[in-house]
């Protein structure tokens, strides 16, 4: 059994919560509660608009909107929107965020739009769509970005791996990251205390593979804070991402292949 359809067996399993397995669904969000909502840390950096406009003095923030807006909502009736209208003086950081205590092995699905002028981003400049990390917010120890999945010069990428940017695994050579369609990730981590690995398919292709060479001097086997969403270089001036049908599950044993 190779290592898709390794994971199709055992996160299908984790879904249905078949009794028998230790692989579990953990959390999830659709964005369908609201903010907190009882599935997010109850923290706001004054990105957070409730009413869905850029707040006074920021060039970006993020909002949950409803498939009544006409704006793309991949499942039930809301999404996460998080956008930018303007370069800043620091990284932009408009996205919710979460404080976990979850057990690697594990699955990471979740559903990406970005909608982005690609002709507008120096080769330098990037757009996040995930930070995983083993920090715990509270004995403050471990990385709190330990690594991170973005877009630059159009291509998707790893950062603060090992190679830095990702292995590309992927059939013939590296296409564009695509825009304005939903995009299915399904990531998988793994930590053994001072090493790991970390792999992602987009839409159920194998694309990247790196170490997760930080845990050499941060230890670790749980994933203890992550984020997802409109995270970029300050420089950019525009920019949407869309988030929805995000998943986390536990697996009983790491895959194999």
């Amino acid at each position: 059994m190779n290592i898709f359809a390794a994971w199709l067996l055992g996160f299908m399993l984790c879904l249905h919560n078949t009794a028998g397995f230790a692989d579990q669904l953990v959390w999830q969000s659709g964005f369908e509660k609201g903010f907190p909502g009882g599935e997010w840390l109850d923290l706001d950096n004054g990105s957070y608009s409730t009413a869905g406009t850029m707040p006074a003095g920021r060039t970006s923030a993020w909002a949950i909107v409803n498939r009544r807006s006409g704006e793309p909502v991949f499942s039930g009736d809301h999404a996460y929107k998080g956008w930018i209208t303007g370069p800043s003086d620091l990284s932009h950081r408009a996205y919710p965020v979460i404080h976990a205590d979850v057990p690697t092995p594990l699955i990471n699905t979740f559903m990406v739009y970005l909608d982005a002028d690609y002709a507008r981003m120096s080769s330098t400049e990037w757009i996040h769509f995930g930070t995983w990390g083993n920090h715990d917010p509270d004995t403050k120890t471990g990385n709190w970005a330990l690594h991170t999945m973005a877009v630059r010069d159009r291509k998707l990428e790893f950062a603060h791996v090992s190679p830095f940017h990702g292995e590309y695994i992927g059939p013939g050579s590296q296409a564009d990251f695509p825009l304005r369609r939903w995009v299915r990730f399904t990531v998988y981590m793994l930590y053994q205390g001072t090493a790991g690995l970390v792999q992602v398919w987009q839409d159920g292709v194998p694309v990247l593979r790196a170490k997760v060479s930080s845990l050499r001097n941060n230890p670790g086997t749980r994933l203890r804070t992550a984020h997802w969403g409109m995270y970029g270089s300050g420089t950019l001036d525009q920019g949407i991402q869309y988030n929805d049908d995000i998943l986390i599950c536990s697996l009983s044993k790491p895959l194999t292949d």
